[in-house]
């Protein structure tokens, strides 16, 4: 049985108020920062509910969803537990202390972090969300901790079970054959009364599938007090499996864990799983249930405070993923919601989760030791989900950190999960910026960072309309460049690298810079995926959507509102791709090329290619087609030449479009080029 303990909720800052009136009110779960408090340190929040009566027979738990960062629990005035950690579910056993009236306590602390601490020695494993270009303030000394994301963040519920109570299900499958797949299912116990036989029943079958049954099995077991577990493996016979949106469907199947007594059900748990497997060798090559893909992907932080990320925002942001024909997403240095999740299991879209850590930490060995908890915790949290395909330790540590305290989480997130890649960090080696931390974005073209690039893109300002709901409009133009530096702009790249111009009104400027980050994005996917496994074998753009009003190198805004270079990723991420590989100033006598990039497992034959230069009045020159064969997944330079003969100096758009044999749109996609003498 559930109670929800959501809903008002009385607080206070640093103190518990002596006197009933000062106590002010909130709704919970949220951000305290959503709800109007701006501030960093330790707010008392206090709750009283009433049962109708404390059965004796029943265990009573506290159990919250989220708490950001640190929680001491109090229950009718006595301290039942204390925890540290802004992403993991907790629980306390409260019944000794329950009774039908009842005051709730908690002490939640979201501290900034003072000097010299902060930024380069922080102690609070919050990645992104407390350090970050990205975060209000982006990475200012003064400012860069603004915001906080501390609060009861998420659910908080009263939980009443049995003495005898499920505490995890872990499902690890194994596919043996097209016929045959394995779950190895472990299922832990826990016994708070004398010991006693129970029996253990699993079931499992189909979640969306049409074809097989149910399956069950059971045991029994003489259940001691305390802590118990015990393992099944259970065969499906011709599985249903889990594949990305692209290459199959999102098969996925519930397991029913029963705990029974010879008198009745003491306790039952459903968990849902998808039985895939994904390997990475190494080379960087992919493979999912054994077919070798190409991974095209984005880097991900869609919130700064999770208790915003509703079930409507997420559905928004997996339909935005599909049509940009993003396959996996690297949730950035931080941890998210289990609804995200979820999410990308029922859409096929692959994730790789990066542990809360982001820069630079403390050395010492009480960080390293939370750090081991909170990792495994992650894991132990997320393991079921297929969507998981890569945990990764750290993002951009120092050296110092990536030879001793990454060494330490990745040994410990091996020892949890043996059947995932465990990375040990995303570090600047794969993290380039052509055009943006240096010039010229054509250096792309050197195929930096292969065989696998988990970051890469430029700044783009959003629409005009989202930044007037971001600034006042006195701030915009002519431009305040110490609140747009709060909200993320980097001014020394924007002119200096860029050098994207001004303009004379905020219309151009925002022109300009869509523009230019349309431009590079558009130029170096396309160039990766020309390159597909030889050597480059996926990428991440960095990144998909701002987490709060700010200017950074997203294409899409914290209003969900598309920037140009969201266009770039829909187009260089189609499945089927005709790619225009020609320079952006020709002149007569120049040539370009045409590539079909297949990221499929299924040839298309007798398609129709067709190219041709088109002006600004749709007028068409030198239109060409042929009749071409599309191998699976393969790359083909294609013999086919644009030429530049008897078009007209000026502007011009290339223009090329794949049909099947049927006349159905596979692929289509145009360059703008200047044609000079």
């Amino acid at each position: 049985m559930r109670i929800s303990l959501n809903g008002k909720w009385r607080y206070s800052f640093e103190s518990v108020p002596s006197n009933d009136s000062d106590w002010r009110e909130m709704l919970l779960p949220s951000n305290w920062y959503l709800r109007g408090v701006d501030f960093s340190g330790t707010v008392y929040f206090q709750k009283s509910f009433r049962l109708e009566e404390v059965p004796a027979d029943k265990e009573f738990w506290l159990r919250f969803k989220g708490v950001d960062y640190f929680a001491d629990v109090y229950l009718n005035g006595v301290f039942v537990g204390h925890h540290e950690g802004y992403f993991q579910p907790f629980m306390f056993n409260v019944t000794k202390i329950i009774r039908e009236e009842n005051s709730l306590l908690v002490k939640v602390s979201s501290p900034k972090e003072e000097k010299p601490i902060w930024p380069c020695y922080k102690r609070l494993i919050k990645g992104v969300l407390s350090h970050h270009d990205c975060r209000p303030g982006s990475w200012d000394p003064e400012h860069g901790q603004d915001y906080n994301t501390g609060g009861i963040w998420n659910d908080v519920d009263l939980l009443i079970t049995s003495k005898v109570r499920i505490s995890r299900v872990k499902i690890s499958p194994k596919i043996e054959s097209e016929k045959l797949a394995r779950i190895i299912v472990e299922v832990e116990l826990e016994n708070l009364d004398y010991p006693k036989e129970v029996m253990v029943e699993i079931e499992v079958e189909p979640v969306n599938t049409s074809s097989g049954g149910k399956l069950s099995k059971f045991k029994r077991l003489f259940l001691s007090r305390g802590r118990d577990k015990l393992f099944f493996v259970l065969s499906i016979k011709r599985p249903q499996l889990w594949w990305t949106w692209d290459h199959g469907e999102q098969n996925l199947y519930y397991l029913l864990v029963i705990v029974r007594d010879s008198e009745n059900v003491l306790d039952s748990l459903r968990e849902r799983f998808g039985v895939r497997e994904v390997r990475i060798d190494s080379g960087w090559n992919w493979y999912l249930n054994g077919l070798k893909i190409f991974v095209r992907g984005t880097n991900i932080i869609p919130t700064q405070w999770l208790s915003e990320y509703t079930p409507e925002k997420i559905q928004e942001d997996i339909r935005l993923l599909k049509e940009a024909n993003v396959n996996a997403v690297r949730v950035h240095a931080h941890v998210n919601r289990e609804e995200f999740y979820s999410a990308c299991d029922e859409n096929g879209i692959m994730v790789w989760q990066d542990f809360a850590l982001q820069w630079w930490y403390s050395r010492c060995d009480d960080f390293a030791e939370k750090a081991v908890v909170q990792i495994k915790d992650m894991i132990r949290t997320f393991y079921n989900h297929p969507c998981i395909v890569v945990w990764c330790c750290h993002n951009e540590p120092d050296l110092h950190q990536l030879r001793n305290l990454d060494t330490l989480l990745m040994i410990a997130a091996s020892e949890e999960d043996a059947t995932r890649y465990v990375d040990i960090a995303s570090t600047t080696e794969f993290h380039i910026y052509p055009g943006w931390y240096e010039e010229d974005y054509k250096k792309y073209s050197m195929l930096l960072a292969q065989p696998f690039c988990t970051e890469f893109g430029a700044q783009a300002l959003p629409n005009v309309d989202s930044l007037k709901k971001m600034m006042p409009e006195e701030d915009l133009w002519p431009p305040n460049w110490k609140k747009w530096a709060f909200h993320d702009f980097q001014y020394m790249q924007t002119f200096n690298m860029a050098k994207i111009e001004l303009g004379n009104s905020l219309e151009e400027f925002v022109e300009n810079s869509q523009n230019y980050q349309y431009r590079l994005l558009k130029y170096a996917i396309e160039t990766y995926r020309r390159a597909k496994y030889s050597p480059m074998t996926g990428i991440f753009q960095f990144m998909f959507v701002d987490c709060w009003p700010s200017i950074t190198w997203s294409v899409l805004d914290y209003y969900r509102q598309p920037k140009k270079g969201y266009y770039a990723l829909k187009i260089g991420y189609q499945p089927v791709l005709v790619s225009i590989e020609v320079n952006d100033v020709v002149k007569p006598g120049d040539k370009g090329n045409i590539w079909i990039i297949n990221d499929l497992h299924r040839s298309y034959s007798n398609v129709q290619l067709i190219y041709w230069l088109e002006d600004e009045n749709g007028r068409r020159f030198t239109e060409k087609q042929a009749t071409l064969n599309i191998e699976p997944d393969s790359v083909i330079k294609t013999n086919q030449v644009l030429e530049f003969k008897t078009c007209p100096q000026g502007k011009l758009w290339a223009k090329a479009e794949i049909l099947t044999r049927e006349g159905e749109l596979l692929s289509k996609n145009q360059e703008e080029i200047l044609v000079k003498k």
